[in-house]
């Protein structure tokens, strides 16, 4: 269903049973929502990623390209069965509108970034209001969807995966103009992954009270994976990444320290899955000496992504401060797969990362820094054998309570009984802070 441009390039797990109708994603002794459908509800769900084709590819038996991605389209196919009606609108691609076996809707407008952007936006609110929707699911921060909505009584859940750290006068401003139209009170709750990009949405100036952080289920453990045992050769070690191959995201970074390592006599390799500039990345590891120590495979299926991870020393997740992380499942997959992760000090990973507990943390934007964190774990043998035999209890407590679907269907039930269940979650409450 989504594919949020912050998460990993593949993501999902094995030995998963797909829902098939709409549920909460674990048992609860709170009262669970009532998902019947009383009156005609027309569903909008704008996102990044095609809808349809994620279900053709399903269909055929393919895998997942992210972690979740058949969860949230089988949730949504269910939304459809239970008599909701529902449409998906893609703004990462131009796709014909088609209806799907389940009945759910599916259509792809790209939005492009500039001076584009403008009119495709005026096209995407087009789209929407002529299909008048009564209920909208919005998983990108657009302010002008957003007060689209508000005007024309659209129920609205925003629905996000972004932290807003990037600086500017531009971007202060569309930040402003976000929290703006997140804190008009026809909005009765705001979603985002994980607490510190909830606590990002606060910190901007939206309100407390009705922000929750969400999550994924556990649809992955390490525990059918045995403990890892340090490399033999530290000098000589294969690093993982899995994301965006583009600047933001690091990638610069890891192809420095591998120079650095160079330096120093040692022999670092690195396998990198996802799309992005992959030439321009390409060509920096030529001019730098190392383009034989790069591998670039483009993007995967998640599972070869799982495997990329375990068959590496080290999983590196080298975000850059000004990249809109919320948190990148590429992390709870590393710790999964008992490799290792090294991780930067993002502002969005401080809740979840604790230095040498669960991760080493280098300083971001530092190839040098980088470079002394994967140096350190592969060297401290005790250090790196812990981390990975600690996997199970660290991942155990890694994933937020609240998950993606009970926040749906709790929202869509839209009374007092499953808004004080929702309530607990906000961040305004002590223990979600």
């Amino acid at each position: 269903m989504k594919q949020p441009s912050n998460h990993s390039v593949g993501e999902s797990a094995p030995g998963w049973s797909a829902a098939m109708t709409v549920r909460e994603s674990s048992p609860s002794s709170t009262p669970r929502a009532k998902p019947a459908v009383q009156r005609v509800v027309r569903l909008l769900l704008v996102q990044f990623g095609n809808y349809a084709e994620a279900v053709h590819r399903f269909a055929q038996g393919g895998d997942e390209n992210y972690y979740a991605q058949r969860y949230t389209v089988d949730y949504v196919a269910g939304l459809a069965r239970i008599g909701y009606q529902v449409r998906v609108i893609s703004i990462g691609e131009d796709a014909p509108l088609e209806q799907l076996p389940s009945g759910v809707e599916s259509i792809g407008l790209r939005v492009y970034s500039g001076r584009l952007q403008r009119p495709r936006i005026r096209d995407l609110i087009g789209t929407a209001a002529a299909w008048q929707p009564t209920h909208l699911l919005l998983q990108v921060p657009m302010p002008q969807v957003l007060r689209w909505a508000v005007r024309n009584r659209v129920e609205t859940l925003p629905l996000l995966y972004d932290s807003f750290r990037a600086g500017g006068l531009r971007k202060r401003l569309r930040y402003h103009q976000l929290a703006s139209a997140l804190n008009d009170r026809a909005i009765r709750w705001i979603g985002n992954h994980g607490p510190d990009a909830a606590a990002d949405l606060v910190r901007i100036g939206v309100n407390p009270d009705k922000v929750v952080p969400f999550d994924w289920p556990p649809f992955m453990s390490p525990e059918t994976l045995p403990p890892k045992k340090a490399p033999a050769e530290p000098g000589k070690i294969r690093l993982a990444y899995a994301g965006q191959i583009t600047k933001s995201k690091g990638v610069g970074d890891l192809i420095r320290a591998i120079v650095a390592a160079k330096a120093k006599g040692e022999y670092y390799t690195a396998t990198l899955a996802g799309t992005g500039e992959i030439e321009a990345f390409r060509s920096l590891a030529s001019a730098l000496g190392v383009d034989d120590r790069l591998q670039f495979k483009g993007r995967i299926s998640h599972s070869e992504v799982l495997i990329l991870m375990n068959e590496g020393d080290v999983v590196v997740v080298p975000s850059h401060h000004d990249y809109p992380e919320g948190v990148p499942m590429t992390i709870y997959e590393g710790l999964a797969s008992r490799t290792p992760v090294v991780v930067s000090d993002h502002p969005m990973f401080r809740s979840r990362i604790v230095h040498q507990k669960n991760a080493i943390v280098f300083h971001a934007s530092n190839p040098h820094s980088l470079y002394e964190a994967i140096h350190e774990v592969v060297r401290d043998r005790s250090l790196y054998e812990r981390l990975s035999a600690e996997a199970d209890k660290i991942c155990a407590n890694f994933l937020g309570p609240l998950k993606w679907d009970q926040l749906i269907t709790r929202w869509l039930a839209a009374d007092a009984e499953n808004d004080v269940w929702l309530r607990k979650f906000a961040l305004s409450c002590s223990n979600q802070k």
